[in-house]
């Protein structure tokens, strides 16, 4: 008797037909009971033929064109959830499938994205992984090209004195770069490793290559390393003071150019970031246009986390800088205690466009992620060395 009931069972999923993330979202315009419950959930699990357990949550989620899915098997929960990007980093609830224990939401999301998810099930977090939507990909200028020559990355690590923490990064030296010939231009990063990873050097060496940049060495920085083990990365990047335009004037600079040889006039000098890297990018700048004329702000956060949203108001109200400012930000930034990131950029972009700065302001779907500012990292150092 009990075999059969099982037979009975697996021969019904296996009879199930796969059911897109389109169809369910029809599905579930109105909330299932009962028997069509008990169907849809077998048309899901038959949806996820290779995910054995959907209680894991790392199966990856239904995508049908804008269409995503997302699927988890929670049987006796009381609340699962969507998070991590999501949202704008809010988290949205998923929906019960009945008394199945399945749950399922589905949400429209631009083809273009990439986007990181996860699950909680009463407040306990669960699986996740990655999703690259079905137009996403990252533009040429972010691959080598066969039998061009590419630079390399030489590490950088030193003490500060000024945040008297310990420091890591990177030097790129693009190939165009000439020991015996005119200075280069510099360019500084914040978050040197994640620009590393979105392959920044290979993009510098195509731009320059293309006469679309300057030779440009890259400084590649990544916040301190305080004694107690502990990142200073928001004091160091969203304060709004001149400590980090100081270290950079005193400690980086001078460092770098024992061994290459920089332009020091303020055109020559850009500098950029993502997220609180780049409101930091624009604080040098804006404390400090006779170091740095240019400023490159990936998803800027120009959010009250040290204060930051006070930037249009200080822009409006001071008098015009001799710098040029580049912004980015996509409609599926954050939005969490410290702001809205997307108003934020645009309110920056607003305030700068008013007082009569040379700005542009990039703007796109994107999420708040490294990736998403590699996306486009290749306009944005066009649109950056620009005159």
């Amino acid at each position: 008797m009990i075999l059969s009931s099982i037979l009975a069972i697996v021969a019904t999923m296996a009879a199930a037909e796969p059911i897109s993330a389109g169809a369910l979202l029809e599905a579930t315009q109105v909330p299932p009971r009962g028997a069509d419950a008990r169907a849809l959930a077998d048309r899901l699990r038959a949806s996820f033929p290779k995910s054995p357990d959907l209680k894991l949550g790392t199966h990856a989620p239904l995508v049908d064109h804008d269409a995503v899915a997302f699927v988890l098997d929670a049987p006796g929960a009381k609340s699962v959830r969507v998070t991590r990007m999501i949202n704008h980093g809010r988290g949205l609830d998923l929906l019960p499938i009945g008394e199945t224990g399945l749950w399922a939401r589905v949400e429209r999301i631009p083809t273009d994205t990439r986007f990181a998810f996860g699950y909680e099930v009463d407040g306990k977090a669960v699986g996740g992984g990655v999703v690259s939507m079905p137009d996403w990909s990252y533009p040429p200028e972010s691959r080598e090209k066969p039998g061009a020559t590419y630079g390399k990355a030489v590490p950088l690590t030193f003490r500060s004195e000024v945040f008297k923490n310990d420091r890591t990064g990177w030097i790129y030296v693009p190939a165009a770069y000439d020991p015996a010939g005119p200075p280069a231009a510099v360019m500084v990063f914040q978050d040197g490793d994640a620009y590393l990873k979105e392959h920044v050097g290979t993009v510098a060496d195509n731009l320059i290559a293309a006469r679309q940049m300057p030779v440009t060495v890259l400084v590649l920085l990544n916040p301190g390393t305080n004694d107690d083990g502990k990142s200073n990365r928001s004091v160091e990047y969203d304060t709004l003071g001149d400590a980090y335009a100081t270290f950079l004037e005193t400690e980086v600079l001078p460092r770098v150019a024992r061994d290459y040889r920089l332009r020091a006039d303020p055109a020559g000098r850009a500098i950029g970031g993502a997220s609180s890297g780049g409101i930091c990018a624009f604080t040098v700048a804006w404390r400090r246009p006779d170091l740095f004329g240019r400023v490159c702000s990936q998803i800027g956060s120009f959010t009250d986390i040290r204060g930051g949203d006070a930037y249009p108001g200080l822009v409006r109200n001071a008098a015009k800088k001799p710098i040029k400012v580049f912004l980015h930000d996509g409609t599926n930034d954050l939005i969490n205690e410290h702001g809205d990131w997307w108003q934020a950029n645009q309110a920056m972009h607003a305030a700068l466009k008013e007082k009569g700065y040379d700005v542009t302001f990039l703007q796109d779907r994107g999420f708040h992620a490294y990736w998403s500012c590699g996306r486009v990292l290749p306009e944005a150092l066009r649109r950056t060395w620009s005159d």
